[in-house]
């Protein structure tokens, strides 16, 4: 049986998708892209096993976002993370950033929606009061 869904895990499952997304790559020089390509650091097996890790987390994070939400909700957060972009830009808040900055705007949002895609299905069955398919016992 699931846990009830409440904003603690609904902010863990986000803050989660930050994580794994920020530590996968990041402008700021901390991140398993950077300590891969760092050749003074041998630990190549270490390398290979964070990096499935990373991999796997990734992989699973997309997936549940992709059964949670589809591709036209994927698609409907992408373009309505663009917008918001857009009008933080246009209302000057955004305006003299660099382009490492950009960057880091984009992870924020690819995390963000991953966060929301693997809490969708509960948002979802609060919303609509529908009950899910892996909640419902015989």
């Amino acid at each position: 049986m699931s846990a009830p869904f409440n904003t603690s895990g609904f902010f863990s499952r986000w803050f989660s998708a930050l994580f794994v997304v920020m530590a996968t790559y990041n402008p700021s020089g901390v991140s398993y892209y950077h300590w891969l390509i760092n050749m003074d650091d041998t630990r190549w097996a270490l390398k290979a096993l964070i990096g499935l890790i990373m991999a796997i987390l990734n992989m699973l994070f997309l997936i549940i976002s992709m059964r949670s939400m589809r591709r036209g909700g994927l698609l409907s957060a992408a373009i309505f993370s663009t917008v918001v972009v857009w009008t933080l830009r246009d209302y000057g808040y955004l305006q003299n950033i660099t382009f490492w900055s950009w960057i880091t705007v984009i992870l924020f949002f690819m995390g963000s929606i991953l966060g929301i895609g693997i809490s969708w299905s509960h948002i979802r069955g609060r919303l609509s009061g529908q009950a899910d398919s892996n909640d419902v016992t015989l």
